[in-house]
């Protein structure tokens, strides 16, 4: 005599849960996983922009071109 009996609804419905619950497991290593080769990009990037900033030389200004004579007001 059975004190229990799982009916094949209740069956169903647990190989459902079950099923659910092994795509949250696989999505969450899938997820883990890009996010830290996304974490590897952005360090590596991060690194490069630190070795490529560097101080430049300015270059040499060019000289002034030379005043013009100024005549004072024009009135007229």
């Amino acid at each position: 005599m059975a004190i229990a009996k799982i009916t094949r609804e209740g069956l169903v419905s647990i190989a459902v849960l079950v099923a659910i619950l092994w795509g949250c497991i696989l999505g969450e290593s899938i997820l883990t996983r890009r996010t830290s080769l996304e974490t590897y990009r952005v360090m590596r990037q991060i690194r490069y922009l630190k070795f490529k900033r560097h101080i430049e030389d300015a270059s040499r200004p060019v000289p002034a071109p030379p005043a013009s004579p100024s005549f004072g007001p024009v009135v007229g």
